[in-house]
């Protein structure tokens, strides 16, 4: 397809195009052609309801065809859209509700599309906020070939992203339809993708990975086949198979859903190693959380040998402020991993490599070099040029990076400056690529040494007891102690659970010679994630703190999740 200046050039497009999207929990295909036909009633109803250039329309709905219809018929009528998070079950919608509205609030958000089961959270949103107008479009009539969509120029405002782990003080990010268009070329650019390309993701539309992804397979055209992330959860080998039976040739997704894929090879495809079920896919885009070495090497072990190629995985750095993509590896090129001192990964010095074998040995995983358009600069604090090599915050400047927040303009000049985007993210280049070491507000000082999460909880989440590795790091800043909160099926104050929590103390004082540490336990599925799968560090921080500030005797640390 030829490059589209805006999203609804796009769609225009899509009239051409003999592909489809699939989605496989209910067997629907939405043809590529059919799209225009689905958005337009869409953008007729929004018309009747006032909705026009500068709103921000919320869609509030699970992935299915009417949440691309949404999509594009809210874009049809001028205004931008913005997708608010959804559970993957609602048991209870009003804590769903409660936690979505900051969100709707700080966007100014007055008009909802919602079907499937966003209703029930959408009318107890609207519950809070009478002058909030909900659209079922389940019940719109689908004809709407004709349409006339609204005049829409590159810089006119498209979506704004809001982050799904948003509570008082949500940051909405702004994409005109030039910088998303730029972002969604950038990333096909990279790893070439052509009409013989399968797309098959699980993760959700409202999650910057999920909707960049899939505009990606319709800007090329190829075949897209979506999940829901709840058939994900419950059943990864059904997903590998399927992976296997389209002869699919990109997924992505969030580190720990590739070590659920490789928990469930064996059960997905048995001995059927001589039949190479997966000799097609090409790409496993592996992002949205820090990519862990572990999780890299056993992709390569578990599936070589069914015929994903090494360089199969590939390890990305990207963000909703940069429409989705910063960094991709070079197709074709195997996952590099570089060992350094832990020690040293200070900003403002360099780093120091050492042997797998050293005692302050940490792997950092390489991901990739910039994509078309997008250059990276490594800065001290102070926004000072750092060498290759030295770790400092990375900033990134290009054509589908946001020009600020939506509604926030103090947030904007504290992060965009003189254009160049601050990430808040520590980084180092090494070689060209790109690689992340943590983030700046995570660094934990304990014991006047700085740690990184993601260095704890690795020595922490394979004691045995840990239910599924599931643990989070933080600080207590003012005792300069780190706190560690772990999943167990273990009580606290039973024998069992105080010899897990002196286990775990033991292997962070072994591994990181660390032994300032509070270490507390929650049931197993307690640790609060964001609807996209991520840890709420900031909310686990808080109530830890809490914990610990009380007499932590009286009761069990408790973790409330949101949804």
């Amino acid at each position: 397809m030829i490059r589209p200046r805006t999203l609804i050039d796009l769609l225009d497009g899509l009239r051409r195009s003999d592909r489809g999207v699939t989605f496989v929990d209910t067997g629907t295909v939405l043809a590529h052609r059919d799209l225009p036909a689905a958005a337009g009633p869409v953008t007729r109803r929004l018309r009747e309801s006032g909705i026009a250039r500068g709103d921000l329309v919320g869609l509030l709905m699970p992935t299915c065809p009417q949440w691309l219809a949404g999509f594009f018929g809210v874009l049809g009528t001028g205004a931008a859209v913005t997708a608010l998070p959804l559970p993957p079950m609602v048991f209870d919608p009003d804590p769903v509700a409660e936690h979505l509205l900051p969100i709707v609030r700080t966007g100014g958000i007055r008009t909802l599309l919602t079907a499937g089961n966003g209703r029930t959270v959408a009318l107890a949103l609207a519950a809070r906020m009478p002058e909030l107008r909900v659209i079922d479009i389940d019940d719109l009539d689908p004809d709407g070939d004709g349409t006339a969509w609204a005049p829409v120029a590159p810089d006119d405002l498209a979506v704004v992203q809001f982050s799904s782990g948003s509570t008082s003080r949500p940051k909405g990010v702004r994409l005109t339809h030039a910088q998303f268009i730029s972002g969604v070329a950038a990333i096909n650019s990279h790893i070439s993708t052509t009409s013989d390309d399968v797309l098959v993701q699980w993760v959700p539309l409202f999650h910057d990975m999920g909707l960049v992804s899939l505009i990606c397979s319709l800007l090329t055209p190829n075949d897209a086949h979506l999940f829901s992330a709840l058939t994900f959860i419950k059943n990864p080998a059904t997903v590998l198979r399927h992976i296997a039976a389209v002869g699919a040739t990109i997924t992505n997704g969030p580190n720990f859903s590739f070590d659920k894929l490789i928990a469930a090879a064996g059960e997905a495809f048995g001995d059927s190693l001589d039949a190479r079920p997966l000799s097609r896919w090409r790409i496993a885009l592996n992002g949205a959380e820090p990519v862990r070495a572990h999780t890299v090497r056993q992709f390569a072990r578990t599936f070589g040998p069914l015929g994903a190629a090494e360089s199969t995985m590939c390890p990305c750095y990207g963000m909703a402020e940069a429409t989705l993509a910063v960094t991709l590896p070079i197709p074709g090129t195997p996952p590099r991993v570089l060992t350094v001192d832990r020690d040293e990964l200070v900003p403002g010095r360099p780093c120091r490599p050492v042997t797998p074998d050293s005692p302050k040995a940490r792997d950092l995983v390489a991901v990739g070099v910039p994509v078309p358009g997008i250059e990276v600069r490594i800065t001290g604090l102070d926004g000072a040029v750092l060498p290759d090599g030295y770790v400092g915050e990375i900033r990134i400047q290009g054509p589908s990076v946001t020009e600020g927040y939506h509604g926030d303009e103090d947030i904007t000049r504290a992060t965009v400056i003189d254009g160049r985007l601050r990430t808040g993210d520590l980084g180092l280049l090494d070689n060209g690529e790109l690689i992340i070491v943590g983030r700046v507000k995570e660094m934990i000082i304990a014991a006047g040494r700085n740690f990184y999460p993601d260095d704890v909880e690795e020595a922490a989440r394979t004691v045995p007891g840990v239910y599924k590795g599931h643990c989070v790091a933080v600080a207590d800043s003012e005792a300069e102690t780190m706190i560690v909160v772990a999943e167990s099926e273990h009580p606290a104050d039973s024998p069992d659970g105080a010899a897990l929590i002196a286990a775990i103390s033991g292997a962070l004082s072994r591994a990181l010679a660390l032994s300032a540490v509070s270490v507390l336990l929650v049931p197993a599925k307690a640790l609060p994630r964001t609807t996209s799968g991520k840890w709420q560090r900031s909310l686990v921080a808080e109530l830890a703190r809490a914990h610990l500030s009380a007499d932590r005797s009286a009761a069990p640390l408790s973790m409330k999740v949101s949804s």
